[in-house]
């Protein structure tokens, strides 16, 4: 069974995250300014990194790798299409968080605020 967030086009799921009565696009993004400046970190991986709001606040000078992990492979093209500055530092995971078989890069922080809005912690 295929997962569902691989049949969302992500202009329909990023249009309605930035609806102005839904104001989730431009919060989350806010949120990750944050997390990957509070830290003093080397790594970090994003879970459900989607379109990649927020992978503009990626310093290269002070982070060398940063893993975007989604089920939909066209979300994480069109990441790797947005941020061409992040060539050499950010690398796409294409897998499914319930595949019992994977197994994800060390990270030294693990962002996954889109996972936790939909599953819950």
């Amino acid at each position: 069974m295929k997962n569902p967030w691989e049949e969302i086009a992500l202009t329909d799921y990023e249009n309605h995250m930035s609806l102005d009565s839904v104001y989730q696009l431009q919060k989350m993004n806010e949120m990750m300014k944050e997390q990957l400046n509070e830290y003093r970190i080397k790594s970090a991986m994003i879970l459900g990194v989607a379109g990649g709001n927020g992978l503009e606040h990626i310093e290269k000078e002070k982070i060398e790798k940063v893993y975007g992990v989604d089920v939909n492979q066209k979300y994480l093209d069109e990441c790797l299409k947005r941020y061409p500055e992040l060539t050499g530092t950010f690398e796409v995971i294409c897998d499914d968080l319930l595949n019992k078989n994977l197994q994800l890069p060390n990270s030294e922080l693990i962002i996954a605020n889109l996972l936790i809005e939909y599953i819950g912690y």
